[in-house]
């Protein structure tokens, strides 16, 4: 590299703007938020450390996962005025167009050098051609935006990978403090720039951005990381600034034109490219959102063409082309649709499921799914069946119960008669020598309850395959679930009951029909390593199922739905080669999610306080929703070379092509306020006290490992956006009032995004900064540690299949004593080829090594130059770190039998850190990243 050595002449009156500044040690940033994942060498001196508190539990560290090979640092030529390039510029300019300020080159201008950090996704042939202009956010020119500084012209020969430049621009006291950076491409291929470091005056860019060559993006506009409201905003930057939000609102674009991958724009659209009807009749699915029968959240517009069979329906993308998103949304290449290989039937025995873990299974390797890895036979107990509502990948659905019998909240003109048929006589001799009033008026009964949600799709549900499915779709044979649990001194959970109900055979308006199992007597001990199994133990395999499935279309999809596919293939059965990892999430995470992302890119400009707050924990987002639609819930496409393509949701879920219509039935009830932790807590009657002080609250199980963690998490979140808003909103509630981009993101949320519920009454006014905070914290809470506990957890519980299915088949014996073959048993759940699928789509860890995890920032050092908000974040990683510790030592005692339950499975799907000492806890990423 060609290193310039000049030293910056700088006025007294640019220094004195400098010394105001945050000083910084001269590490660089790690990737940024939105970075492809790459691998980098760096010079000495630059490292990706993140700056953390002292005495900070270590992060699990390694290299960065590798989208291309990582690059040498690259021969660069930085051009001055009046040098000629070897590409035909001839010199550096002046102040540019529209500017009033006259300007020469004369010893007002200062050499100012620093460093920039680069990415290309491709080995170029040619070499990287940018033009990099400061921008003054001191001095406006004629039109209104800041005044341009001098172009410099740089010329770099650069490999694929991440590249590290040293740079030397010119910068004009006369124009005051830069804001900004302008970048124009003249390469032939896009390149992804992270940061733009300055040492003298001390400024830092952090870019994470594309920049397509000019043809596509004429230039890209990069602000230091200085952050204030509009109001507040520098006179010179704000034209800019707003500029900057109408080209991301894609105003003045044709909004019928699809958009490139290339392109900016973050707009809606409807869930309407679900289906493919074009391909076949049956593929097609309903539009969800923009109806009173399918309300849905907003997602990101695309302006493809309309189908040619439904106007209404939008076309597909092909498998291999991928869906757009904003540029700078994309991490990484197109996910490529699996190709998974058939396996006939079900399984015979336990032993050869178990033969698919370990070195020498075949035809994969999978690892031994947690739940069996302590002990093989520990799932089949009660105990265990009951911890896992406490501890499993659902611990959302249990509530309390105050009234009894159970009732349902379906119609009675439509459905007849849905009300639970569990009467005291079924669960009186387990409740310890108490009634059920006595137990209801202990706290001591509890329900998860899956009735009202499968039943009115059950019939169709049971109908499937079709005729144009068979071969695609197994057989199902489902029931909707009820299942009552007592709380035992030791806060342990005993189930009760199970009720597993069907339409009436005749007509579904005449109620259903439901048969209710009860435990047999405690198994002795040894007896659950035995191969008889009994109608009970199927039950419970029935009331898994619906859990699963609410987990994976609700609870997980309903907040941020995410499952990303890193260049999976699965060739054969005999060889598989897995890329990547995969994480299936739901509406509660990815779906609700996507409306706030989009939001907040049109609306709130990156200067923008809470936009920078966020940004962390909207990392991935859009991109792995995108793969969603394309591979994971949609309904069927076309390979290259004309082979089919089921997606997988509707093969590997007993819902079939009905799930994403089931989430949104669920969505017409969705209440954004009652996502923040505590009030779920309260909601389901799990907890009491005041929500606003969490650290006060009553746990009513106090064995509880998902609320107890939750608890301290949620507390530590709340504490930091509290410090952090008081910074910016120090004037109080009218300032949150008066702060026009971000009313004009929360107006969009509630009016755009998710416009089939504008009108519900619980949406915060956004006019105090309560409102601001609480909505920040929960936003957070969902994007980080909510979706942690409702996904990372998937291929420990359910990669072993006979502890939680997703599938079942064949009619329940009536005798609710009756015994089973362990075959039988085996017969009546997941499918082979499913059960494979799902184990292949989870197996690998779920946190990439080097992905940030909460409370990190990639560019720790640069992400802001406010001290006290870095100091803030700082205050949060010592909170979060303190929580890790008590993770540890809550799950080292013995006497909390939840925290590990009979398969010795410790709860660490909230440890906040990474554990060096077991690989598979890795902490808890910032976004729904994985």
């Amino acid at each position: 590299t060609q290193q310039h050595q000049a030293h910056c002449q700088v006025s007294p009156e640019l220094n004195g703007w400098m010394q105001m500044q945050i000083r910084h040690s001269s590490r660089p940033c790690a990737r940024g938020p939105h970075a492809p994942s790459v691998t980098c060498t760096r010079a000495p001196g630059w490292t990706a450390k993140m700056l953390r508190p002292a005495g900070a539990l270590g992060r699990r560290d390694g290299q960065r996962p590798t989208l291309v090979p990582s690059a040498a640092r690259s021969q660069l030529k930085i051009l001055h005025p009046n040098t000629s390039t070897s590409h035909g510029a001839t010199t550096a300019t002046r102040a540019v167009a529209g500017s009033d300020v006259q300007t020469t080159s004369t010893a007002t201008s200062a050499r100012v050098q620093g460093k920039l950090l680069l990415q290309s996704s491709d080995s170029p042939s040619s070499p990287l051609r940018l033009s990099l202009q400061l921008v003054s956010a001191t001095v406006a020119g004629s039109d209104g935006s800041g005044v341009r500084g001098e172009a410099a012209a740089l010329d770099a020969v650069i490999s694929s990978g991440e590249t590290e430049l040293d740079v030397e621009l010119l910068w004009d006291e006369a124009l005051g403090a830069p804001g900004a950076v302008l970048v124009t491409n003249n390469s032939d291929f896009p390149v992804y720039l992270q940061l733009l470091s300055l040492s003298s005056p001390a400024v830092h860019f952090v870019c994470n951005g594309w920049v397509y060559p000019v043809g596509k993006h004429p230039y890209r506009l990069f602000f230091t990381n200085d952050a204030y409201v509009k109001e507040k905003t520098p006179p010179a930057l704000l034209k800019d600034r707003e500029d900057e939000l109408r080209l991301l609102r894609g105003e003045g674009a044709p909004a019928d034109k699809p958009l490139q991958k290339w392109d900016r724009v973050y707009d809606y659209a409807l869930y309407n490219d679900l289906g493919n009807p074009d391909l076949r009749k049956d593929l097609a699915r309903p539009v969800l959102g923009g109806s009173e029968e399918y309300p849905y959240p907003r997602r990101t517009r695309t302006s493809r063409p309309p189908s040619k069979a439904d106007p209404a329906s939008e076309t597909r993308a092909s498998l291999e082309e991928g869906i757009y998103i904003p540029c700078d949304e994309r991490t990484g290449p197109v996910a490529k649709a699996p190709s998974l290989p058939k396996l006939d039937g079900h399984f015979g025995s336990l032993a050869e499921v178990h033969g698919l873990f370990g070195s020498n299974a075949k035809p994969i390797p999978f690892p031994f799914p947690q739940v069996i890895s302590a002990n093989r036979t520990a799932w089949r107990t009660d105990e265990e069946f009951a911890r896992q509502t406490l501890a499993g990948t659902n611990p959302l659905s249990i509530e309390l119960v105050t009234d009894f019998p159970l009732t349902s909240k379906l119609d009675r003109a439509v459905y007849g008669d849905q009300d639970s048929k569990i009467a005291k006589e079924h669960i009186e001799k387990n409740l310890g020598n108490m009634t059920v009033a006595q137990a209801i008026e202990k706290d001591r009964l509890y329900v998860v309850d899956h009735h009202d949600w499968v039943m009115p799709y059950l019939k169709r549900i049971n109908e499937l395959p079709g005729a144009e499915e068979k071969g695609e779709i197994s057989q199902r044979k489902s029931y909707a679930t009820r299942t009552l649990f007592f709380l035992q001194d030791d806060s342990t959970l005993k189930p009760l009951a199970i009720e597993l109900s069907s339409p009436h055979p005749k007509d579904e308006r005449l109620g259903a029909t439901s048969t209710v199992y009860t435990p047999p007597d405690e198994l002795k001990a040894g007896d659950a390593a035995s191969d008889t199994f009994t109608a009970w133990d199927l039950a419970k395999a029935h009331a898994a199922s619906n859990d699963a499935c609410k987990n994976n279309y609700v609870l997980h999809w309903y907040a941020t739905l995410t499952m990303l596919i890193s260049g999976m293939r699965i060739i054969a059965c005999a060889h598989v080669m897995l890329t990547g990892s995969c994480v299936v999430c739901r509406l509660r995470t990815h779906a609700t999610m996507e409306p706030l992302v989009i939001a907040a890119n049109r609306q709130l400009s990156v200067l923008h306080p809470i936009h920078r707050l966020l940004k962390p924990h909207f990392r991935n987002t859009l991109d792995t929703n995108s793969t969603a639609r394309h591979i994971v819930i949609g309904s069927g496409d076309e390979r290259q070379g004309g082979a089919f393509y089921r997606n997988m949701h509707e093969v590997n879920f007993f819902t079939g092509k009905y799930g994403m219509e089931m989430s949104s039935k669920a969505y017409a009830s969705f209440n954004f306020t009652e996502l923040a932790f505590p009030n779920e807590l309260i909601k389901r009657g799990v907890a009491r006290g005041d929500p606003k002080k969490p650290e006060e609250l009553e746990l009513l199980i106090k064995d509880y490992p998902y609320a107890v963690d939750g608890l301290e998490i949620w507390t530590a979140i709340k504490e930091w956006v509290t410090d952090y808003c008081a910074i910016y909103y120090a004037d109080g509630d009218g300032a949150v009032a008066g702060d026009s981009e971000l009313q004009a993101w929360w107006s969009e949320v509630r009016n755009v995004g998710h416009g089939d519920l504008r009108d519900a009454p619980w949406w915060p006014a956004m006019d105090s900064v309560d409102d601001l905070v609480e909505t920040c914290a929960t936003i957070i809470w969902l994007g980080s540690a909510y979706h942690s506990a409702v996904s990372f957890g998937q291929y420990g519980y359910n990669g072993f299949v006979p502890n939680r299915p997703t599938i079942t088949s064949g009619e329940m014996p009536a005798d609710a004593k009756a015994v089973v073959t362990e075959a039988e048993f085996l017969g009546r759940i997941t499918p082979k080829t499913e059960a494979f699928g799902l184990m292949a789509l989870t197996m690998n860890p779920p946190v990439k090594p080097g992905e940030p995890l909460m409370g990190e920032r990639p560019d720790t050092e640069r992400w802001t130059s406010e001290q006290r908000a870095a100091k803030a974040l700082l205050e949060f990683n010592a909170k979060l770190d303190a929580v890790a510790e008590a993770v540890k030592k809550r799950n080292a005692d013995g006497a909390l039998r939840n925290r590990n339950g009979p398969v010795e499975v410790p709860y660490t799907l909230l440890a906040p850190r990474a554990d060096p000492a077991a690989p598979h806890v890795g902490g808890i990423p910032n976004s729904i990243a994985v």
